[in-house]
């Protein structure tokens, strides 16, 4: 595959009867401390008339750490059962050849499963029961969970990469799947600034001070779910104990989360900036990676040393490592704003490469790369292999609303760098920042964790350690060895033994959890050396689902109901990510009119592509069904366009005076985060950042931009408005007020207040109507 355009295609199925066997998923979970849990029941139904094998690929959090399968067979419930994978795989095929209704899952590694589903007859509904934990970290001071939900399409071979064909996730426009999610905040973050910058979310006070939040009805499977928390008070270093009755050699586990110190700044550093501008990225995350480039140029000192690069098919070489001079900067400010995503598919490979040979040689050893993309691609193996070996630091910032997260995460980690991710919704320029923050502290070596006693096993700390990040670790002990002091240490670039963080405390918990997550761990980080029996021994005694491993059930059918047609595979299709690709051109074949679908369909459309080919309409579709699509696109009210300027100006009053309703344990939440959940236009997006940039906070560039649509020449003039903003803009700088009233006038100045047709739907029309 060479280019972005096949990784989905809308088909045809021919058989009208069929609808989407995936129904709907519902999820549960609870946030304690750092431990999060979720339990994820997707519910499937055959509502045709052949007995289908169900293969439904899906994204799980990289880290998670399987706790619990089981799965329902017309209300009939199954546990399942981590085995060796071969064993699993035949006592699914014994079982489909038998006519009986097995179901197994298999990780296919950095974060994806495959469901397979036997025998499920006509009529059959069946419900998949997964249970996950993971370990989450503190990143500058928050917490931020996200919850995948689909598979955006990728550059290269997936097969080629190590999965089989029915195994390789396929996006569809008409898929629609709902999705229904609660999760539990416990007492533990009582105060914490709780927010979703994916979804509306709804707030719900639970006994003893934990918190309950729920999705919207609207959620669907086409993005993932992002929760951040950030508590009120920096955090401490903890180390928790648990005990372990599946290791009698070492019965107690402890797991360290220990902040680091802060430390002096080193005076420069040598930035590499890479951009993907592959067709991928178009749309909001080409938008927003322009923001987040012009943050950090603003932030660098004329001690550093900067290049600018771009990247798809080929690289393009903007500016080559110089000094940070302000000239400099000024003037590449200009090829950022002209930036598009026009480069081709996503050869990462490659680019790394060349910002690895560029000239110019950093003042000590290797620069540091600030990477910016949705690292959508199959086989990265290749590439951290290489960047490994390379001396520099990759910081991977990854976009849209579905990245790979495996991808940037293990290529950030090779290299002793950090990865963090802003989906559409979150502040691009502030992960821009707390990159150049961790950029700027220094680089240790031989870092290790000093236990106070000599533990059974241990697994040792990241490489890369930043201030204001947390350090996890785990260890085993032998009954009554562990010692309740655990010191960071590491060497400087002297050499120098330095000590980072310390704890002397230990908390006891009981806790079925930890220790497998703490084997999961163990066997991520196994070496490549290691034994596969022993691998696969550690994964079946704790029950982890690992590349030697698979979970397998069997729902056993009486001799009068079992299956004695042979199975035909059908492929549950994903949702294509929202906002992916918002260039790329469309392969159709044929348009499958399913009511409930269609409109979302339209919605897809909406965020991801900028163009259709006349194709479209010509689809082999009736008359009747062909005139209905165009006169339904056509249709104003059917196309969801992006914010008027005055329904803008309303959002802020609107939030402003519902204030007191917005407050939660004693928090009032933030104006910009409620702001940026709506459907708002790019300009108005890029506006808000030139303000910011100018001195204003989120919160006051909103309120001065509602103030602006009020009173300029052709605004509302509402006094309600104006009353409710007054006490706001009476505290801002006077001369900051003026720069920023010039700035919204130069952004948007030229729409409309009332009347908003954006450029996108103008084309979309223009084709459909041609």
């Amino acid at each position: 595959m060479n280019n972005e355009t096949s990784g989905f295609t809308l088909r045809n199925r021919h058989d009208r009867e069929m609808q989407p066997v995936l129904t709907a998923v519902q999820a549960h979970g609870r946030l304690d401390a750092l431990l999060f849990e979720l339990t994820l029941r997707q519910v499937y139904r055959n509502t045709g008339k052949r007995v289908l094998e169900v293969v439904y690929t899906f994204p799980l959090p990289m880290q998670a750490t399987l706790v619990g399968f089981a799965s329902e067979l017309n209300g009939l419930r199954q546990e399942g059962h981590v085995v060796a994978r071969p064993a699993a795989e035949r006592s699914y095929e014994d079982a489909l050849t038998e006519g009986d209704a097995p179901v197994l899952l298999e990780a296919l590694g950095n974060g994806l499963y495959t469901a397979n589903i036997g025998n499920l007859k006509p009529a059959d509904e069946i419900v998949l029961e997964v249970r996950f934990a993971q370990l989450l970290t503190f990143e500058q001071g928050r917490l931020r969970l996200a919850i995948p939900t689909t598979i955006a399409p990728r550059f290269g071979n997936a097969v080629q990469s190590g999965l089989q064909p029915q195994q390789v996730p396929e996006a569809d426009l008409l898929s629609d799947y709902p999705m229904t999610l609660s999760i539990t905040i416990g007492a533990t973050f009582s105060g914490a600034q709780i927010g979703c910058p994916t979804h509306p979310i709804s707030f719900r006070p639970q006994p003893g001070g934990s918190l309950q939040i729920e999705l919207s009805s609207q959620a669907r499977l086409d993005r993932d779910v992002v929760i951040t928390v950030t508590p009120e008070a920096t955090q401490r270093s903890v180390v928790i104990e648990t005990t372990d009755p599946a290791d009698a050699a070492a019965p107690i586990v402890r797991l360290a989360a220990l902040q680091v110190d802060a430390a002096e700044p080193r005076a420069a550093i040598d930035l590499r900036i890479l951009v993907d501008c592959s067709g991928s990225m178009a749309g909001d995350s080409i938008a927003s990676a322009q923001t987040a480039v012009r943050e950090v140029l603003a932030a660098l000192t004329p001690q550093d040393r900067v290049s600018f690069s771009r990247f798809g098919s080929q690289v393009v070489h903007e500016l080559a490592p110089t000094e940070a001079t302000a000239k400099t900067l000024r003037h590449q400010r200009k090829g950022i704003d002209r930036m598009q995503a026009d480069l081709g598919g996503t050869e990462m490979e490659n680019a790394l490469a060349a910002i690895f040979n560029l000239t110019g040689s950093p003042r000590t050893g290797g620069a540091d790369v600030l990477l910016l993309t949705d690292g959508e691609i199959w086989d990265a193996a290749p590439m951290i292999k290489a960047a490994r070996k390379s001396a520099h630091r990759i910081f991977a910032i990854g976009v849209g609303t579905s990245p790979a997260e495996s991808v940037l995460r293990n290529l950030a980690e090779a290299t002793g760098g950090a990865c963090e991710f802003a989906t559409p919704g979150e502040a691009l320029e502030a992960a821009a920042r707390r990159m150049l923050h961790r950029m700027r502290q220094p680089a240790w070596r031989n870092v290790r964790i000093e236990w106070g006693s000599r533990p059974a096993w241990e697994i040792a700390p990241p490489t890369a350690l930043f201030s204001g990040d947390t350090v996890t670790a785990f260890a085993g002990f032998t009954a009554g060895s562990a010692d309740a002091r655990v010191r960071l240490l590491a060497d400087d670039t002297d050499g120098n033994p330095c000590e980072l963080a310390r704890c002397n405390t230990t908390s006891q918990v009981q806790s079925e959890v930890l220790p497998r997550v703490a084997a999961a761990e163990r066997i991520r980080r196994a070496d490549r050396n290691t034994e596969t029996n022993e691998m696969v021994s550690l994964a079946v005694r704790y029950q982890i689902m690992c590349e030697h491993t698979a979970c397998i059930l069997v729902h056993q059918r009486a001799d009068a109901d079992k299956a004695t047609d042979a199975a035909e595979l059908y492929k549950v299709s994903s949702m294509l990510a929202a906002g992916w690709g918002g260039t790329a051109k469309i392969e159709v074949s044929a348009l499958m009119m399913r009511e409930p679908s269609i409109e979302r369909a339209y919605s897809t459309l909406s965020c991801a592509y900028q163009a259709l080919p006349s194709s479209f309409i010509d689809s082999g579709l009736s008359e009747s069904q062909e005139g209905k699509l165009v006169s339904d696109i056509r249709s104003p009210g059917r196309i969801p366009d992006e914010a008027t300027l005055d329904v803008i100006a309303r959002w802020v009053v609107e939030i402003l005076n519902r204030g007191s309703s917005l407050t939660l344990l004693g928090r009032v939440s933030d104006l910009d985060v409620e702001m940026k959940r709506n459907n708002l236009h790019q300009e108005v997006k890029q506006a808000i950042a030139q303000v910011e940039h100018a001195g204003l906070s989120s919160d006051e560039s909103w309120v001065v931009l509602a103030w602006w649509i009020n009173t300029r020449r052709s605004g509302l003039k509402d006094k309600t408005i104006e009353q409710t903003l007054k006490p706001v803009m009476d505290t801002i700088n006077p001369d900051l007020l003026a720069q920023t009233l010039r700035i919204f006038r130069k952004w948007l100045g030229s729409f409309p207040v009332d009347s908003w047709e954006p450029g996108l739907w103008r084309r979309v029309r223009r084709v459909l109507a041609g």
